[in-house]
């Protein structure tokens, strides 16, 4: 419209201008009015499909974002009211995992004492059956070394006496009959 406006008052200047003495007349301005309706009409022709697309596009655009900002408001409501949730029930969860942990550890404190006893009194039944073991292998070889002393002592004995030889001799062949 301003376009129009400016189109028409540059004319009747003109043609005030042009006229007897700036006295034009009406008549004057029908041919730039012609003109001008002829390309206003061109214009409005030519362009009113891609104004039209434009404005359309436009529209379609501004209600995506109204859509996708009404969706990102309504995912962000729910998101702050879960979060809300968890944050009154935090104290109430914060006791829970407290007594939890408390209970867990008495549980291991329990255990532990109980496998620490047990390992104890196993160590020491395993300690008292390698002491009792220990002393019957030297136990068993103190005799066996005392029987050997003493057969040795014996042998060298019936050797260096006659004696006793003839009388071991005998009672070999009287033990062989």
């Amino acid at each position: 419209m301003r376009l129009i406006a400016t189109y028409v008052f540059m004319a009747s200047a003109a043609a005030y201008a042009a006229g007897d003495g700036g006295h034009g007349s009406a008549a004057d301005l029908i041919a730039p009015a012609v003109n001008v309706a002829i390309l206003v009409g061109f214009l409005v022709w030519k362009l009113k499909k891609p104004m039209s697309d434009a404005f359309t596009k436009k529209a379609e655009d501004i209600t995506n974002t109204l859509e996708r900002a009404s969706l990102k408001s309504k995912e962000a409501q729910m998101m702050l009211e879960n979060e809300q949730r968890k944050i009154t029930n935090l104290s109430s969860e914060i006791r829970t995992l407290t007594e939890q942990s408390d209970a867990d550890v008495k549980a291991f404190e329990k255990n532990l004492a109980k496998e620490t006893e047990d390992k104890i009194h196993k160590l020491k039944s395993d300690a008292t059956s390698k002491i009792t073991a220990d002393k019957k292998a030297i136990m068993d070889e103190l005799n066996a070394e005392l029987l050997n002393q003493v057969i040795a002592k014996t042998k060298t004995t019936i050797k260096t006496n006659k004696d006793y030889q003839s009388k071991a001799s005998n009672k070999l062949l009287q033990g062989m009959k």
